[in-house]
């Protein structure tokens, strides 16, 4: 097969990216040491791709919206465990003989009704924050 220059052209980003197999590279090398014009386009992607690689992700690319969506993961983590927390803790109980004694019912009821209040405000923090992620596709 005969390669060509547009052949060439069409290669250039693949060889600067080092993504061309070996026999690809060996033909663009070959024109790039005869075609001034393809080896400025050369110098030039591998400036464009040096200059985007120190820039960092492009804007749109999504970047964003994962380390959004990773916060709201951790922030729905965080408050399942602190929702099933204060919710349990005022039907923490001891079994004995005489039976079943809720420590924060008998001994504080207005610390167990706080903590359930607490737990049903963090459920409703937690089902805000699911509601969130399914918008946005998770």
């Amino acid at each position: 097969m005969n390669v060509t220059r547009e052949i060439v052209k069409d290669l250039l980003p693949l060889y600067v990216a080092g993504e061309a197999s070996a026999e690809s590279c060996a033909a663009v090398e070959e024109w790039l040491r005869t075609d001034a014009e393809l080896a400025r386009m050369a110098a030039a992607l591998r400036d464009e791709e040096g200059r985007a690689a120190a820039i960092g992700p492009a804007p749109g690319s999504g970047h964003a919206a994962l380390l959004e969506t990773k916060a709201l993961l951790r922030r729905r983590s965080l408050l399942l465990g602190l929702a099933l927390l204060f919710t349990g803790l005022p039907l923490s109980f001891t079994f004995d003989g005489t039976g079943l004694h809720f420590f924060m019912l008998r001994d504080a009821p207005a610390m167990a009704v706080t903590s359930a209040a607490l737990g049903l405000g963090l459920w409703v923090a937690f089902a805000a924050v699911t509601r969130r992620l399914r918008v946005t596709g998770l």
